[in-house]
C-alpha cells in the first residue's frame, strides 16, 4: 500500500517563492496532497496562491505563531485527514522531481523511520552542499556534514544522522504521535534539532538519503535577519541543552562562549558593526535566564 503524503508548506508574505514551491511539488514523482498554512500574512498572499493553484488547501491562521506554531497547524491537519507522513517544505525551498520519492523509498526500507531529509545545496551554488545531515554535540550544536564543500560524490550512502535540516524533512506519523509536534516555545530556529532529539529519545531513527535533492538559498532576506537570528539562536539554545538534559558544565560552556562574544562585540574595535548583535545576544542571555521563550515582541511580524 503507498503511504499517504501531505506536504505542509508554511507562508508569511511571500507568495512568490511559495508559488514557485508549489510548482516544485507539483512535479514530485510521488503523489502527495499539498497543505499550505498562511501564517496571518495580511497582505494578498492567499488571494495570489489561490489564483495560481486553485486545488491547493489552504489552511489560515488568525496570528503569526511563528516557524514552529504555524507549521504544527499544518501537521495537525494532515494528520487529521489520514496522512502516513508529514513532508514539511520551507516555501523558499527547491526540490528535484524525484526528492519526495527518494524520502519515502529511504523510509521504507528502514524500520523506526521517524524523520528522512535529504542533500540541501545552496540555491545560489547548485553542487554547493549546506548541509547533508546534521550533527549534533554535546553543547547542542548542529553541524552540518559537508557544509560549503562542493558535492564530488563523497555522500552517497542512506545512514544515519542526529538530525536534518528543517528546510524539507519527512516525519512519519508514529514519531510525532510519539514524540510529539514542534515545540513552539523555539518560535524558529533550532526547533527541528530538538524535533529530531525527541524523536530519536522516542526510538525512532533519523536518516539522511543522499539522493533526494533539495536547492535552499543561503540567507532569509531582511535586514534585521542577522540581529534577529542572533537573538533566536542564541536563546533557543538553552532551551535545547534543557530538552537534552545536557549537564551543568554543557550550559556553562555555551554561556563562556556567549560571554566572549559579547565581550569581542564590545571591546574590539573591528567588531562595532555588530553592536546589534551583541544587544540581541545580551536580551537573549537575560531571557533564557528568565525562561522566556516564544516570540520576542521586538521582532514580531504581525
Amino acid at each position: 500500500m503507498t503511504p499517504l503524503v501531505s506536504a505542509v508548506v508554511l507562508n508569511w508574505r511571500n507568495a512568490p517563492d511559495t508559488i514557485s514551491c508549489l510548482a516544485s511539488l507539483s512535479r514530485q514523482s510521488y503523489p502527495h496532497h499539498v497543505i499550505v498554512v498562511d501564517n496571518a500574512s495580511q497582505d494578498d498572499s492567499v488571494r495570489r496562491i489561490r489564483a495560481a493553484y486553485p486545488d491547493v488547501e489552504i489552511l489560515e491562521t488568525t496570528a503569526n505563531l511563528g516557524y514552529a506554531g504555524g507549521n504544527n497547524a499544518g501537521i495537525r491537519y494532515a494528520l487529521g485527514q489520514g496522512a502516513d507522513y508529514v513532508f514539511v517544505v520551507n516555501n523558499d525551498a527547491t526540490l528535484a522531481p524525484t526528492c519526495l520519492g527518494e524520502l519515502i523509498d529511504a523510509a521504507l526500507r528502514y524500520p523506526q523511520v521517524g524523520v528522512v531529509g535529504g542533500t540541501i545545496y545552496d540555491a545560489g551554488e547548485p553542487k554547493r552542499i549546506q548541509s547533508a545531515g546534521m550533527l549534533v554535540t554535546p553543547m547542542g550544536d548542529g553541524i552540518h556534514r559537508g557544509e560549503g564543500d562542493v558535492d564530488r560524490g563523497q555522500y552517497r550512502d542512506v545512514e544515519e544522522v542526529d538530525a536534518v535540516k528543517g528546510c524539507a524533512m519527512l516525519v512519519s506519523r508514529a514519531a510525532v504521535e510519539a514524540a510529539g509536534m514542534l515545540d513552539e516555545r523555539y518560535y524558529m530556529y533550532r526547533e527541528e534539532v530538538d524535533w529530531c532529539q525527541r524523536i530519536r529519545r522516542a526510538g525512532f531513527i533519523i536518516l539522511y538519503a543522499p539522493r533526494a535533492s533539495i536547492w535552499h538559498p543561503e540567507t532569509p532576506p531582511g535586514k534585521d535577519r542577522y540581529v534577529r537570528a542572533t537573538y533566536y539562536m542564541t536563546r533557543n539554545g538553552y532551551l535545547l541543552l534543557k530538552s537534552m538534559q545536557a549537564p551543568p558544565t554543557a550550559f556553562l560552556r555555551v554561556l563562556a562562549r556567549d560571554l566572549i562574544w559579547a565581550a569581542n562585540w564590545t571591546l574590539n574595535p573591528k567588531w562595532r558593526h555588530k553592536r546589534r548583535e551583541r544587544d540581541a545576544l545580551i536580551l537573549a542571555l537575560r531571557d533564557a535566564a528568565l525562561g522566556k521563550w516564544g516570540c520576542a515582541p521586538r521582532w514580531h511580524h504581525g
